[in-house]
Formats: structure tokens, sequence, C-alpha cells
């Protein structure tokens, strides 16, 4: 049963699910209402907020299942919120909406506290990788690496097999570079470098690509003989 569930949620796009942060909207103006009118529009963003959790782990168990079964080696390396810039971004955040709803309030009927909350709920739900960064998930298996990254409405899910890759070097990213950047945040500069075997790339649209573990030394540990 939970492979068919987990099938089902990962063929629902993410960029669908996305459009949840809309209900935000009348939910805050109708919130005076009669309940049963604004409680549509706060389940509709409960849902939401679910299922992008639902999508995360239902990639992690379908690797598993793919890559591992159930005693092979998976290696999980899944990079936290950076609370330093979650802190700055959202303190910004709360002064302009601030500024923006003493500005406009009274206009098309809401109050300061309307506009504030609708500015700001929105921002952080729709906006969300502004705030919290852009959620990735690395994965080490016996056979391969896999990666889920998801910068906004759009995810990637990646499986690269070692017989894919050539090397894997620690170093700096390089901007001037054709490299993909998958990591939580672009703040650090220090990561790995995946290197294919073939010339062309990974494929048409990957050359290379560049990922930032939360412990670069414990995933490099994790790796097979011939890539630490």
């Amino acid at each position: 049963m939970k492979p068919t569930l987990d099938r089902f949620i990962l063929n629902i796009p993410r960029l669908f699910i996305k459009q949840y942060p809309y209900a935000w909207f009348p939910l805050i103006v109708l919130w005076a209402w009669p309940p049963n009118i604004a409680i549509v529009f706060l389940v509709i963003i409960l849902l939401g907020l679910s299922m992008l959790q639902w999508q995360r782990s239902a990639w992690v168990s379908y690797m598993r299942r793919e890559h591992a079964g159930a005693d092979g080696k998976f290696y999980v390396d899944a990079p936290a919120i950076p609370l330093e810039r979650a802190v700055r971004n959202i303190s910004i955040l709360l002064v302009g909406s601030g500024l923006v709803a003493f500005i406009i309030q009274g206009r098309f009927g809401l109050t300061f506290w309307q506009i504030f909350l609708i500015l700001v709920m929105f921002m952080l739900t729709y906006r969300d990788s502004q705030f919290f960064g852009a959620l990735t998930i690395y994965i080490i298996t016996a056979t391969g690496i896999a990666v889920y990254f998801a910068p906004g409405h759009l995810d990637y899910r990646l499986f690269f097999t070692f017989k894919e890759i050539a090397r894997i070097e620690r170093t700096n990213f390089k901007k001037d570079h054709n490299w993909d950047f998958f990591a939580r945040t672009r703040d650090g500069s220090d990561g790995l470098l995946l290197v294919p075997k073939d010339i062309k790339g990974f494929s048409k649209r990957l050359e290379k690509l560049f990922i930032v573990p939360q412990d670069i030394d414990k995933f490099l540990e994790q790796l097979p003989y011939g890539y630490k």
C-alpha cells in the first residue's frame, strides 16, 4: 500500500501543490465571515503543506526501495535550514510588509493587520526558498548517489550510478564554469563536484554537478573506495 501511495504523491507536480499559498488571501479576508467559509481555505493550506512534506518523505522511501532494499547501504544527508539567513530575511520581510500595510491600509476594505498577514504568510509559503533555502537531500547507496533539489516550484530528482561518475572532487564553486549548483543555499562555496565519465556530461542539460552536503567529511567517508 505504501509504495502505491508514494507513487501517487510523487506523480503530483510540485508546481501544482505550490499554488496553495494563494489560499491565504481569501482565508484572511473572509476570516470574520461564517467559519465554515474560511475553514475551507485553511484546509487547503494545511493540505498543501502536508503534501510537500509527504513528497519529500515519499522520495526518500522510493530511493530506499529501489536502490538499497531493507539492509542495503543508505546514507542520507539533508542540509538544515540556515537559521542566520532565515532570521535576517524574515526580519526584512516583516519590516517591508509592515511598511506596505501601513501605506495601503483601508484600501480594498482591508485593515493593517489583514494586509500585513497576507503579505507575510504568502511570501513565507510561496517564496519559501528565499527564507529557508532550497530543500535539498543527498543520498549515498551502494550503487550511486541520489539528489533531491527543490529551489522553488519545480523539483529535481536525480540518481547517478557510480558507473557514470569519473571522480568526486572537493573544491570551491566556480561561477564561470558550466556547473549546476544543487545546494540548500549559495552562501557556502566549499563543496563537492561530481565529474561524469562521459565528456559530454551527465546529460544534455547537466554537465557537472556541484553539491554541498551538511557534513562534507562524513559524506566523503560514506563513498566507496576510489571516490574518497
